[in-house]
């Protein structure tokens, strides 16, 4: 295969796997501050929920209310965790038990009892294109 055959063969592969993705786009509300990061988790397996995401990333925090989109996705179930590091120090400021000192949420608006909520509360399906609006608590 010559070059231009490889380069052909790479866009258009790369092209069939965007084109079988999804957009998830996430509004995030009741940000305290424009200050500091918004970090975000993705995970896509039960067992591995709030230990290993599929994918994470981080965003500056702008405005108290912001779109943050993610694509590229792949159909499938997923399940978000995300937090306000208003301070910058890359981490959940937690206080007195682990209770969090910085905001946070989940997919779903989900909530925990002394601690993160199951993943089948977190998770939903990924199918086409979906806007998830998720409160900070």
């Amino acid at each position: 295969m010559n070059y231009e055959s490889k380069m052909i063969f790479l866009v258009c592969m790369f092209s069939s796997v965007y084109a079988f993705s999804q957009n998830l786009t996430l509004e995030v509300k009741d940000i305290e501050s424009a200050k500091g990061y918004i970090y975000v988790a993705v995970y896509n397996k039960q067992e591995l929920f709030m230990k290993q995401p599929v994918a994470a990333f981080r965003v500056a925090a702008k405005d108290t209310a912001m779109v943050i989109p993610c694509k590229g996705l792949q159909p499938g179930v997923y399940a978000i965790s995300l937090f306000h590091d208003e301070n910058g120090n890359g981490k959940l400021d937690t206080g007195a038990f682990g209770r969090p000192l910085e905001k946070f949420g989940f997919s779903n608006d989900a909530e925990g009892v002394m601690g993160a909520p199951a993943y089948d509360k977190c998770s939903f399906a990924l199918k086409e294109d979906v806007t998830m609006i998720i409160h900070l608590k």
